[in-house]
């Protein structure tokens, strides 16, 4: 069982290998460009001031400086309810992902786009991968590991769903802001889809109670039989 484990683990952190491997190269392939310039393009053509506002709040769904507190915050209750795996999982899969992913930049160093106007400020570093798209998927994957259990069925299905739309929608709003290309937001879901199921895999037991609970609210899931 255990092996099994780990060879689901090492085709995850395979995957990332790939992804970098592969968009190093397919960036640089005209027809990918010319995909990536199209989209964008269309992307222009839909801009509206009330648009503009939209995804500027949007995307800020996906950025450190909002979601880092929220999960030192939450380890920290992690930790205070004894729960101290499941705090260093989700605190370390979300740093080690913004570092790793701040050295991928630097390795691909790919430029941002320049074909049309940006709605916002261009942010400081390269395009490839997306940072907004990794933090954004291994926030929501890391949070659904965790509590997988403690939701029931409905409830996990729920905030999967919801989950699943927030990361698309912060990866339309690097789009429509025209800070990313589109390779660079795929590239950045995938990096953070392998990076915090690999380390879940490795790192979180089979089968694990989060119980969160103070006097105004509880949060468990039931024994496991």
């Amino acid at each position: 069982m255990r092996a099994h484990k780990y060879k689901i683990a090492a085709a995850c952190f395979a995957g990332i290998l790939m992804v970098i491997i592969s968009g190093k190269y397919l960036i640089r392939i005209e027809s990918i460009a010319q995909l990536d310039r199209q989209i964008l393009e269309w992307f222009a053509a839909c801009r509206m001031d009330a648009l503009d506002r939209v995804f500027a709040v949007v995307t800020l769904a996906g950025s450190r400086f909002l979601l880092l507190p929220l999960i030192l915050a939450l380890s920290g209750v992690l930790i205070i309810r004894k729960h101290v795996r499941e705090a260093v999982f989700v605190a370390g899969s979300f740093v080690g992902a913004t570092v790793f992913n701040n050295v991928v930049k630097l390795l691909i160093a790919r430029p941002r786009p320049d074909h049309f106007t940006a709605v916002i400020d261009f942010p400081a570093g390269f395009s490839f991968p997306s940072s907004h798209s990794v933090q954004i998927t291994v926030f929501v994957l890391a949070m659904l590991f965790v509590f997988k259990h403690s939701l029931g069925a409905r409830w996990f299905l729920l905030s999967t769903v919801f989950g699943s739309l927030l990361i698309v929608l912060v990866g339309l709003s690097r789009l429509y802001l025209q800070v990313h290309y589109p390779t660079d937001v795929v590239a950045g879901i995938l990096l953070g889809l392998f990076w915090v199921s690999g380390l879940a895999i490795l790192f979180l037991p089979d089968h694990h109670d989060v119980t969160i609970h103070s006097p105004g609210w509880k949060f468990h899931r039931g024994k496991q039989p």
